[in-house]
């Protein structure tokens, strides 16, 4: 769907794909990053970056040592700070530049 340009199909099926109960978190992640390309697609922006940092919940939540998963959480949020400031608000901005900072705490 995503190749044919059915955003929105695609959005509704990857939706209910990262809901699943029995689905890894990286898998999650991932169903969550290409939600958000989809929301780029759109040009929705701010749900671009809603999606992008679910994708670093997803990942946070996952089992292991925390410096790992802050490093593989550090480009979605990245994702969704260019997200935010493209289309969010200023609090999106704020929330997700917070959340870098942290990120680049943990990694360090």
């Amino acid at each position: 769907m995503i190749h044919n340009g059915e955003y929105e199909r695609a959005i509704s099926s990857l939706e209910s794909e990262a809901s699943g109960e029995n689905i890894p978190p990286l898998q999650k992640a991932e169903y969550c990053e290409w939600i958000a390309e989809c929301h780029k697609r759109l040009e929705d922006n701010k749900s671009a970056g809603d999606w992008y940092l679910e994708a670093v919940k997803k990942v946070l939540s996952q089992t292991g040592d925390q410096k790992s998963k802050a490093k593989q959480a550090l480009a979605d949020c990245d994702k969704a700070l260019a997200s935010y400031k493209e289309g969010g608000d200023s609090t999106d901005v704020l929330v997700a530049a917070r959340l870098r900072q942290y990120l680049l705490g943990l990694a360090g």
